[in-house]
């Protein structure tokens, strides 16, 4: 059967082979992140397992979101060898009725690879939990349409990427991530809609300020009591 009955039959078209996904680029192996994978794959792993996790199993990741340090889910998936159930924070984004997200070091990335193996995960949200399956997307038209707005709700982390979150064109970040897995995660309970603590809300605004005020009264606190002291210890 040729292309264009394929095309003019929708019931063949339904039964046809689908297109192959395009392959990925090969991984850098320069930049700031990829030189130095030995000592950044384990500086992500001290991060995350002694303060990420924590902070996002003590439903606290609303805190940590903002477009300067990116938003943060929780991803936990089963172990392919062991199947145990891992937890590794990600940079997300919600867009189309789905949660976003990329490994970052291409498809060498432990967490992806157990995903490959068995898609069924749970993602911890700002504020929800979710039971989801991961689908890895190679479609063109949806990387260009996705990825640049997930980078850009990466923050400051991009860079390590070499890239500028802020500055670089869509076309720029796509060329950049073209070695890097794209993955939707659907959510069973249906379409999802990003809410005010997730990239693109609002929220961080009135949270980051309340850090800020706290962070400065403690400060204006911590200095009288010092001053306090200094003036008590001098002789009369």
């Amino acid at each position: 059967m040729t292309d264009l009955a394929v095309r003019d039959d929708p019931v063949a078209a339904a039964f046809s082979d689908p297109a192959p996904a395009p392959p990925l680029a090969a991984p850098p192996a320069g930049g700031v992140l990829h030189g130095l994978d030995p000592v950044a794959r384990r500086a992500f792993r001290i991060l995350n397992r002694w303060f990420m996790v924590p902070v996002h199993r003590a439903g606290l990741g609303a805190w940590l979101g903002s477009p300067i340090g990116g938003w943060m889910l929780l991803l936990r998936a089963r172990g392919r060898r062991t199947g145990i159930v891992r937890e590794t924070p990600l940079s997300y984004l919600v867009a189309e009725g789905s949660v976003w997200v990329v490994a970052g070091f291409g498809p060498d990335t432990q967490w992806y690879r157990n995903v490959l193996a068995d898609p069924s995960v749970e993602v911890v949200l700002p504020g929800r939990r979710l039971a989801a399956t991961v689908t890895e997307v190679r479609e063109p038209a949806v990387r260009a349409r996705v990825l640049p707005a997930l980078i850009r709700a990466t923050g400051l982390p991009s860079f390590l990427g070499g890239m500028n979150p802020w500055r670089d064109s869509d076309e720029r970040l796509l060329h950049a991530t073209d070695f890097v897995p794209l993955l939707r995660i659907d959510p069973v309970a249906g379409p999802l809609s990003p809410g005010p603590d997730d990239p693109g809300g609002s929220a961080w605004l009135w949270r980051q300020g309340l850090v800020i005020a706290a962070s400065l009264a403690g400060a204006a606190v911590i200095a009288r009591v010092l001053g306090a002291g200094s003036r008590a210890q001098r002789p009369s």
